[in-house]
Parts: structure tokens; sequence; C-alpha cells
């Protein structure tokens, strides 16, 4: 008489184990693997995220019916020419962040304008582009949020070598890296990067 080819028990059991297993090692694995890249990264990532507080004068996130974006914060002067490159060279950025159109979409360039341009001057700034912010008050109020986020101004060398660095800052208002001044597209990739790991 042929022999069931039915598996015992035992051996059932140790195959559904065996699949259970590689499950299990397959996600740690991935997990790995999409965490590893931020050790690739020129960007200094801070661990865990480390919390901002926006300060109550400061008009940040203001209609409670669309949800905040990322922010890309940076501190400038509007009237000096370095700063007016600077703004161009992050235009090239966020055009590069095409290749990652959900990022593109919810982030925004927030500068802190030391200069206290009026509405006109912003404008001329900025282009009229959707994807950058002014921040145009008394830089006594730009000052807390400028120590926390780690941009104080150099007024002798506005957007200069490290002051055309920029931090990003979660929607829940955590800073999670300082993002050098680098190629549009290597910046674009740090920030998709991080923004991808955190989400």
């Amino acid at each position: 008489m042929p022999k069931s080819g039915r598996r015992s028990p035992g051996k059932r059991l140790i195959i559904t184990l065996a699949a259970l297993a590689s499950v299990i090692v397959g996600y740690y694995l991935g997990q790995h693997w999409q965490r590893r890249p931020l050790a690739d990264l020129s960007a200094v990532v801070y661990p865990a995220g480390q919390p901002v507080e926006y300060p109550p004068g400061l008009v940040i996130d203001s209609d409670p019916d669309i949800p905040p974006p990322w922010r890309l914060f940076l501190a400038a002067d509007t009237r000096v020419a370095e700063c007016v490159r600077l703004m161009r060279h992050y235009a090239t950025v966020f055009n590069r962040l095409a290749a990652w159109p959900t990022i593109q979409d919810n982030l925004r360039l927030t500068v802190l304008a030391y200069d206290r341009p009026d509405a006109a001057a912003v404008t001329a700034f900025t282009g009229g582009v959707e994807w950058a912010a002014i921040l145009s008050t008394d830089p006594q109020q730009l000052e807390p949020l400028g120590r926390q986020l780690g941009i104080l101004p150099d007024p002798d060398a506005w957007c200069g070598e490290t002051g055309a660095n920029a931090i990003l800052v979660a929607p829940d208002r955590k800073r999670w890296a300082l993002i050098p001044n680098e190629q549009a597209a290597m910046m674009a990739r740090n920030i998709s990067t991080i923004i991808a790991f955190v989400e």
C-alpha cells in the first residue's frame, strides 16, 4: 500500500516555525537596511529628534485646518546678495526633490529674515514661490528660535559658509538634522532620506 503524501504533525510544525522565522528575520533585516543609509549621509542627524518650541510671537503653522509641513529653517538677510544666491540654490534643491513628490509637496523653506523685509521685499526675495516662507519680524523675536535651532546669524558673513546650512524640523516640532549647504542633488538626497526614515 503506497505511503500517504501527508507530512507528520512534527514536520508541519518545523516548516511553520521556519516560515515564521524567515518572516521575522526578513523584517529585522529590512529595518536594518532601511536605517543604514543615515550613516552614509553628509547631514548631521540628531538621534530621536530634538524638541523645538516655536516662540508665541512668531506666526508659524497658523492655519489649524492645514497639517503642518516639514520645514527647513535658514537665517538670512534678504538684502544681501549672497543670501539671494543661496535662495536660488535652494530653488534647485526643491527642483531635485521632484524625484520624491510627496516629500517635495510637504516641505517648506522657512527663512528667519533678520532684516524685517516688507511684503514687496519678501516677494522679490522668494519670487513668490509656494515652498518658501519668510518670518519677517523683530530680530529679538527671531533669536530664541534661532538659538534653539543652532542657526544664529553672523552679520559679518550673511549666508556664508556656515550660515548657509539649514535645520530640518518635523511637523511635530522636532529638529532632526543639520543639512549642510552643498550640491543640490546631495542635499535633496539627504532631506528625502531623513524624512522617509522618520515617517
